[in-house]
């Protein structure tokens, strides 16, 4: 859910309970000091008091700095799931073993031209829920004259 949607569902009377919004950490942001300001920034533009889901955009920067500020923040209550985005099942693997709350979700492209099967099974088998985005491709067609 994009932010004015966030927005324009919570003013139209939309219980908070029934919505669940995810926002995500840009790589510009990554480190401690910059992860808890860009957090303090999207509750602002958000109009909330707390995320459902935060997660980190890309394995680039300094994720460790900014997955110990994401895990105070899940930690003090104001983030209920912390998570990754666009990561390899190497980098996943390093976020599990060295941190002390493990990534609950890892956003990657899957659609039926990018199944990832070998990911999706890294990840179910270690515990870290798959929420898919992809783009929706042009169909490729190619007829072929044939005699009949």
């Amino acid at each position: 859910m994009k932010k004015q949607s966030a927005k324009q569902s919570l003013r139209s009377g939309v219980p908070r309970e029934e919505l669940f919004i995810t926002t995500k950490l840009w790589i510009a942001d990554a480190g401690y000091e910059s992860t808890r300001k860009a957090f303090e920034r999207s509750l602002q533009r958000l109009q909330l008091d707390r995320l459902d889901l935060y997660l980190i955009h890309q394995p680039y920067g300094d994720v460790y700095g900014a997955w110990r500020a994401m895990e105070e923040l899940y930690q003090e209550g104001q983030i209920r799931a912390i998570g990754l985005s666009n990561f390899q099942p190497d980098r996943v693997m390093d976020m599990i073993c060295h941190h002390q709350v493990a990534p609950a979700v890892n956003q990657i492209e899957t659609h039926p031209f990018n199944q990832q099967v070998e990911t999706q099974k890294f990840l179910q088998e270690n515990g870290v829920q798959i929420e898919s985005w992809g783009r929706l491709p042009k169909a490729k067609i190619t007829f072929s004259k044939t005699s009949c």
